[in-house]
């Protein structure tokens, strides 16, 4: 694991800091053309679109390497179970919510993020630069989500404020305004549709707005869901608008971050570090469903040429026995790892989930067009084709089956995770585990997502943790959310103070976020 470098930046100061973005990320037209970067007040539409792709790389790899391990995946990635680590420092596995490691999260969204973005859309309020506005609205709101879904209550709507002292804003504020900011983006959008968008300067869609169009009607979609237990009306109105006005339905849709030596793939850049493998629970899964994934996704273990998982929430005393070692537990697939970090993409949305989301709202009987059982099917089907499995044959059989999940073993000797089959059921209870599970397995490998959804739903059922060093989230329990920073204490404090009467609860690993309601 790399040294981390502490970024003495504030929340409050953004709009001044937008110039280290610019340096980070302007084109060289620009640095040509301004040698004194402190007195540069308007911007070029080539320069705001220099702007565009720092951002977009910060809010998914928050700056790869050890900032992306240090952010998400010694956090997110373990809370969801996709992995266990084999890394005795490593004491997240057990709940411990390490503050040093946490805030490199809060720094690229908040620090190396916004303010690209928020420059952008405050110079495109022009008629010929609704497409810039709006993509960057639509990216602010991805963005975001991924904060306050970490913490509940945050700085939202005050950031690029100039006072000393920002305020936080409520979760439920905070879904309500992204759902405004996603429909009039994606209206003017629609109507601009024809205009330049960022070109090559787009990380993601290389300058389609109409794929754009349909990321920000399925991540409508996603955050209609999300808050569906805590507002069912408000989410059934976002969510048939989302449908209605078009979301993804095809491999082609799907919005990855494509990579390259100077911003490699950030999983598969740390997965040669050998600090984490594959969970139990996903091994439960995957081995008893025999799914076709399983290799796609993981690699057997270098010992005995098997796929194994581990359990989560080891002590280092049981982490370094040999039957926990990471050379008898399942790495990531090559593509995932430094072999393709270069060339294989990072995740963002895929059509596979936007169908499971509909099923999961067809349950809830809303309009999603088309009934639960065919945009299941449609969703694991679409979920195998991303992850290169195309054989009709297969993914039928798949579908239908009614394997169970295995019993991993191994030195805990763990039971199967669940007894539900693949083969859509006719209890609707059993459908929405159905549904939870299979849109776990299709967002892997994004653990930020995966652990957002699997609080809110309660699915795929999860082994507890072997150990727990968070009294708060004791064994048998789950962290629900992660403390206020002392990061952000220490330069907005009495905002976060104030910010603890928003979360409905103390300010602790286990109160839930507003839309946590199961």
């Amino acid at each position: 694991m790399k040294n981390y470098i502490n970024i003495p930046l504030r929340v409050s100061m953004l709009f001044l800091l937008f110039i280290a973005a610019i340096l980070n990320s302007c084109t060289k037209e620009f640095d040509e053309r301004n040698t004194d970067p402190t007195a540069v007040t308007t911007l070029s539409q080539t320069d705001l679109k220099g702007l565009f792709p720092n951002a977009q790389w910060q809010g998914v790899a928050l700056g790869g390497g050890s900032q992306y391990q240090r952010g998400v995946n010694a956090f997110a990635d373990l809370y969801a179970q996709y992995f266990a680590v084999t890394q005795t420092a490593f004491a997240s596995d057990r709940f411990d919510l390490t503050q040093a490691r946490l805030q490199n999260h809060w720094i690229r969204s908040y620090v190396f993020t916004m303010p690209s973005l928020l420059t952008i859309i405050k110079q495109t309020q022009t008629p010929e630069t609704k497409p810039l506005n709006a993509i960057a609205r639509i990216w602010k709101v991805f963005s975001l989500m991924r904060i306050t879904d970490y913490y509940g209550p945050v700085p939202y709507s005050k950031i690029g404020s100039l006072e000393k002292t920002i305020p936080y804003d409520s979760q439920k504020d905070i879904y309500y305004d992204f759902f405004k900011e996603l429909t009039e983006a994606s209206a003017d959008l629609k109507n601009n549709i024809a205009l330049p968008g960022y070109g090559s300067q787009d990380l993601i869609y290389n300058g389609d707005n109409a794929k754009w169009l349909k990321f920000a009607n399925t991540l409508r979609l996603r955050l209609a869901l999300r808050i569906s237990k805590a507002d069912a009306a408000k989410a059934r109105i976002e969510a048939e608008a989302a449908v209605a006005n078009g979301v993804m339905t095809a491999v082609a849709d799907d919005a990855y971050m494509k990579v390259d030596p100077a911003r490699p793939n950030a999983l598969g850049f740390i997965s040669a570090w050998n600090e984490f493998r594959m969970s139990q629970t996903m091994e439960s899964f995957l081995k008893g469903y025999d799914d076709p994934r399983l290799s796609s996704y993981f690699q057997p273990a270098v010992n005995d040429k098997q796929y194994r998982g581990l359990r989560n929430g080891m002590i280092p005393a049981q982490i370094v026995l040999p039957a926990n070692g990471y050379n008898n537990a399942s790495n990531l697939n090559d593509r995932f790892t430094p072999v393709k970090m270069n060339t294989e993409p990072m995740t963002v949305i895929r059509s596979g989930e936007a169908y499971l989301l509909r099923a999961e709202g067809a349950v809830n009987g809303w309009n999603m067009g088309g009934t639960a059982a065919d945009l299941y099917a449609k969703g694991i089907e679409m979920s195998m084709r991303t992850n290169g499995i195309t054989d009709a044959t297969i993914i039928d059989n798949y579908i239908n089956s009614t394997n169970l999940p295995s019993a991993p073993g191994g030195y805990f000797n763990t039971p199967a995770i669940s007894d539900i089959p693949v083969k859509f059921s006719a209890d609707p209870a059993k459908q929405r585990e159905q549904i939870g599970t299979q849109k776990w397995l299709a967002l892997f490998p994004d653990g930020q997502e995966a652990w957002a959804e699997v609080r809110r739903s309660g699915f795929p059922k999860r082994y507890n943790v072997i150990n727990s060093d968070n009294p708060d989230v004791p064994v048998g329990k789950f962290v629900r959310r992660i403390v206020f920073l002392e990061y952000d204490k220490d330069r907005n404090g009495q905002a976060v103070k104030d910010a603890v009467a928003l979360l409905g609860g103390p300010d602790l690993a286990s109160t839930p976020l507003w839309w946590d309601k199961n």
